[in-house]
């Protein structure tokens, strides 16, 4: 359940323009999207310094963006399928 009330405004928006589980998947959709956001800039601040990847971002968050990418395309097929 959202942990705000603005989380929950968007809820009640989405539920009243999508239905009821498309407007939950919406909002874990508009979810994915702000945390891949703050990781994106976590990648800005923290580089490898040293060695072949030097100036690059972390593997590990590399792999967690790689993750959370999945796990909004997954998101969006299915809000799609639920749409038809």
């Amino acid at each position: 359940m959202p942990e705000s009330p603005e989380d929950r405004e968007k809820l009640g928006d989405y539920q009243f323009m999508m239905g009821e589980d498309a407007g939950r998947l919406a909002l874990v959709l508009d979810q994915l999207t702000d945390v891949m956001a703050m990781v994106g800039q976590h990648t800005v601040h923290c580089r490898v310094e040293k060695g072949p990847r030097a100036g690059e971002a972390p593997l590990d968050i590399e792999q967690l963006l790689d993750v959370l990418q999945s796990a909004k395309s997954l998101v969006q097929e299915t809000l799609l399928r639920l749409q038809r």
